[in-house]
């Protein structure tokens, strides 16, 4: 056979190929919608079977457990009721069609889930204070000998049906509205109110009582005078009062902070510089800032043992603290091994689980880890 016409021959003709891939593409087609039709059908009798629910919950928990803890709840049950709520808003407000739907990552994104489960947990936290759900927990903090030398007050959240909820939950969502000034008000006017309780039984009135502050309620500018009127109010020894502020918040605008504290103080406020190695640090600023105390980070503490630059900072910010005359304290103790550490580095103040998990007033008994109770006194409640 003539070499250009075998060659010819194999080529097909353009025409021929317009009516194979035309072919290809229908029956592409025919197999996409076939799928489709098969998924809808399978995901139709989902929907009459209890299969249904574990459906929904399983892709939007996949989805969902990428969110921080800070937005959604950490229980099981809790994240399954909030679950189930958003399947329902969210297929209802993005007009989404269930059917033939095999997942929703490409509709949905994350910050999409984020924004919801934010409106869902907001909405009824601008309830939970006239409802009367936030309470107040204590933790103990103790010195090197494990006699206890204050407290912490943290806020908690009794949600009718998620339970216990932590303030790291649902305080970042207050402080994106004004909730946070109410639930604010209302944790100092009950840390003063448990002051004066305190106040009037010779083993509790030296006890000072630590609360954390917003630095959205911090700054704003009436601060200073509601809490002088609170204190008056109260009539409580103000040097029992403690304030908790971030080093972040102490440093975003220093000269208007500084400006605050010192008023603070001369009422008796004592302060505390929070969280203090996360990264935000500034010594040169210490000494400017009027604090009493510097509150180490768990974050260095928890591998104070095995990692010795952590060991080397808190060292150093320890000596740093003795020659500012600045009293320091350990939070997030858990180990005895952290504790003997701490000890050595000549750390004297310490809070964490090791000595005691944050409780309400009717159940904290105060005890050392031998199981003795400690002598400073044996039961904080009213």
């Amino acid at each position: 056979m003539n070499p250009f016409y075998a060659t010819h021959a194999a080529i097909p003709s353009e025409k021929f190929m317009r009516k194979k891939l035309k072919n290809t593409v229908s029956h592409d087609r025919k197999n996409q919608c076939a799928l489709i039709k098969k998924q809808s059908k399978a995901l139709h009798t989902l929907q009459e079977s209890a299969g249904k629910l574990h459906v929904f919950n399983t892709q939007l928990t996949q989805l969902i457990d990428a969110i921080p803890d800070t937005i959604l709840l950490k229980d099981r049950e809790g994240r399954k009721l909030i679950t189930n709520k958003l399947t329902k808003r969210l297929f209802k407000e993005h007009d989404l069609d269930w059917y033939g739907k095999t997942t929703i990552t490409s509709a949905l994104t994350h910050q999409e889930i984020r924004a919801h489960a934010r409106k869902l947990l907001g909405s009824e936290l601008g309830l939970a204070l006239e409802k009367r759900q936030l309470r107040l927990y204590y933790q103990i903090q103790v010195d090197s000998a494990r006699q206890i030398r204050g407290a912490e007050a943290l806020l908690r959240w009794e949600h009718p049906r998620y339970g216990l909820i932590t303030s790291d939950q649902f305080i970042p969502i207050a402080e994106q509205s004004d909730l946070i000034l109410p639930i604010g008000a209302w944790v100092l006017q009950t840390a003063c109110e448990q002051l004066k309780l305190w106040q009037s039984d010779p083993l509790k009135k030296d006890l000072p009582l630590a609360v954390n502050i917003s630095p959205y309620q911090f700054s704003q500018p009436e601060f200073v005078d509601q809490l002088s009127q609170m204190l008056e109010k109260a009539g409580i020894n103000a040097t029992r009062l403690k304030l908790e502020l971030t080093e972040s918040l102490m440093l975003h605008d220093i000269a208007n902070t500084i400006k605050k504290m010192e008023a603070l103080k001369l009422l008796g406020i004592q302060f505390s510089m929070d969280n203090f190695g996360r990264g935000f640090s500034s010594l040169s600023h210490l000494k400017a800032l009027p604090i009493n105390q510097l509150k180490i980070d768990r974050f260095l503490i928890r591998d104070i043992t095995t990692d010795s630059c952590d060991a080397m900072i808190i060292k150093a910010i320890i000596d740093m603290t003795h020659k500012l005359e600045i009293d320091i304290i350990a939070e997030g103790v858990e180990t005895e091994q952290q504790f003997t550490c701490l000890k050595q580095l000549g750390c004297v103040a310490y809070q964490g689980y090791l000595f005691g998990k944050p409780m309400p007033l009717d159940e904290l008994n105060l005890r050392d880890i031998n199981g003795g109770h400690l002598s400073y006194f044996a039961r904080v409640a009213n």
